[in-house]
């Protein structure tokens, strides 16, 4: 039965409104250089305000060309920074250089900088200005370090000599468990006073640290005692009593030092025999 012609008209008309579907284009990310567009208040027209690099999206890459990836965008953004884009833009060597060693030592960490990086110069695009820019890149070495020993563990032996004339001397940078071996010459002589008794680095064992002038005055503290210190990175320090020798492990990350323990030093003198003048030898060593 051939249906009524107004029921096959009014389908026609439901297909004529719907209409064919239109496909989506998907969306294209943004890769390389790219200007950034903003409206000139005088002409209402669009105007490139400069480039902006926009990283790959690592995550789709295989190994390989993940590292290829990395290498290239850290060049196209460290290029900008040093102003070799000739775009306004020129930020700190010294500061491109400290960040460009840290970003080689852990290159995983570029990813998640140049990605920050595009979020900073397209800021800066739109106000005008690059301080936070180059704030937020100076910023950067000690928070992607945190935690971590800015220098090479002890893991080597150092020598040197002693000054009697002196306060803290001989530092040396350690990491959080370090194990140290000091070490003082036992035949070399001082002594810290006209009247006093030829000492070694052990100090002089009659004479204990007799007030809170000495930098070790507790128990087991002798004058002309060889000490050493320990300073941390954030400034906290701790002195320990050394003798002719010790091994001590870092709590942190810091440095160590020695001196004796004394309060003046203008008649502190080393033993001389003939023509032979004594010098106590320190070592710092890693200990097993």
């Amino acid at each position: 039965m051939t249906p009524p012609l107004r029921l096959l008209g009014a389908a026609m008309l439901m297909l004529s409104a719907c209409g064919p579907k239109k496909s989506v284009e998907p969306t294209v990310a943004l890769e390389g250089w790219h200007p950034v567009m903003k409206v000139d208040p005088s002409t209402k027209a669009e105007v490139s305000v400069g480039d902006c690099f926009y990283p790959v999206n690592y995550e789709v890459l295989g190994t390989g060309d993940r590292r290829i990836a990395r290498q290239a965008a850290m060049e196209a953004m460290i290029s900008q920074w040093r102003g070799e884009r000739d775009d306004g833009v020129s930020f700190s060597s010294e500061s491109i250089e400290t960040l460009e060693t840290v970003l080689l030592g852990k290159p995983e960490l570029i990813e998640q900088v140049t990605r920050d990086n595009l979020q900073q110069c397209l800021a800066a695009r739109d106000s005008g200005a690059n301080g936070s820019w180059s704030s937020w890149m100076r910023g950067l070495p000690p928070l992607l370090t945190v935690g971590e020993c800015h220098t090479p563990p002890l893991k080597y032996t150092l020598f040197d000599y002693l000054d009697v004339g002196r306060d803290w001397q001989i530092p040396a940078p350690v990491c959080a468990g370090d194990r140290v071996s000091i070490t003082a010459s036992e035949m070399d002589y001082y002594r810290v006073s006209d009247a006093g008794p030829w000492i070694n680095a052990a100090g002089d064992a009659s004479q204990p640290a007799p007030s809170m002038q000495y930098p070790c005055n507790w128990e087991g503290c002798y004058v002309g005692q060889l000490l050493m210190r320990f300073t941390s990175e954030d400034g906290a320090t701790e002195v320990v009593p050394v003798g002719l020798s010790k091994v001590w492990q870092a709590p942190g990350h810091g440095k160590i030092e020695v001196m004796i323990n004394e309060t003046t030093y203008f008649d502190n003198v080393f033993k001389k025999e003939g023509s032979l003048v004594h010098h106590t030898a320190i070592t710092y060593a890693p200990a097993p």
